[in-house]
């Protein structure tokens, strides 16, 4: 199976990142790989502004950020391109729409507030549940189920609910970047993630893995990775690495 794998995509928060930390040896995993000939692609979750960073200093050449709003490609002269999923016009009544129910969840759900990336954010709104806030559970669950009940897609990460209008996924993107590469199939790439907001990349993805911190989230889920790592995080991505 490793010979196959051309592209690893893979989440970022708690699955390249662990406690909040981009670990050394899941950096020198990243530059092991690509060096091996195995383009890693993050799929995530987190803002454009974090995106651009990811792209610009790390040693990747795309990320899919926002949920699949849109993916970010650096060329050789390292100019950054971005393809969005959404044209303009509808990305903006699209956010002023969000910005209006995220207005009604705060106030519903107090002991929920904005991420502290959200000023970086293009196209979706995200919620802080674990990041510098813990919700419990129970509150992140059901200002989740209100946002679905408000027409919008809405998933929980372990840190964050993210929230966003548009018929685009993690995994209906990373599919449209492929087919616009023409270079892979789907059984080249292989998938490692770690929450909820990971379930359709599991289920589009045949060699799918998770790290063993998605163990406590796997009651919740419809769709399961096909191995889990025995480290969490980072950690477990350096796991999947190596065996690469």
């Amino acid at each position: 199976m490793q010979d196959d794998i051309k592209i690893l995509f893979t989440d970022v928060d708690d699955t390249l990142t662990w406690q909040g930390r981009l670990p050394v040896e899941t950096f020198m995993a990243l530059d092991k790989l690509r060096k091996k000939g195995i383009a890693v692609i993050p799929v995530t979750g987190a803002s454009a502004g974090w995106c651009d960073c990811m792209i610009r200093t790390w040693p990747i050449d795309y990320v899919i950020g926002e949920n699949g709003s849109f993916w970010m490609a650096r060329d050789k002269i390292g100019k950054v391109n971005i393809t969005y999923s959404v044209e303009a016009q509808l990305r903006q009544q699209n956010l002023t729409k969000l910005h209006r129910l995220a207005t009604q969840l705060t106030h519903r759900f107090p002991c929920v507030d904005y991420t502290p990336d959200q000023a970086f954010r293009f196209t979706d709104i995200a919620f802080d549940i674990g990041q510098q806030t813990q919700v419990p559970p129970q509150q992140a669950q059901a200002a989740l189920s209100w946002l679905k009940e408000q027409g919008v897609h809405a998933k929980l990460s372990s840190i964050h609910i993210n929230a966003w209008l548009g018929n685009y996924s993690k995994a209906a993107t990373a599919l449209r970047w492929l087919e616009q590469q023409g270079k892979y199939t789907v059984e080249q790439c292989a998938f490692i993630g770690d929450s909820p907001n990971d379930e359709e990349m599991f289920k589009h993805f045949t060699c799918s893995i998770g790290v063993a911190n998605v163990a406590k989230f796997i009651g919740v889920m419809q769709y399961h990775p096909r191995y889990i790592t025995q480290a969490s995080g980072g950690f477990g991505f350096v796991e999947l690495a190596n065996i690469l």
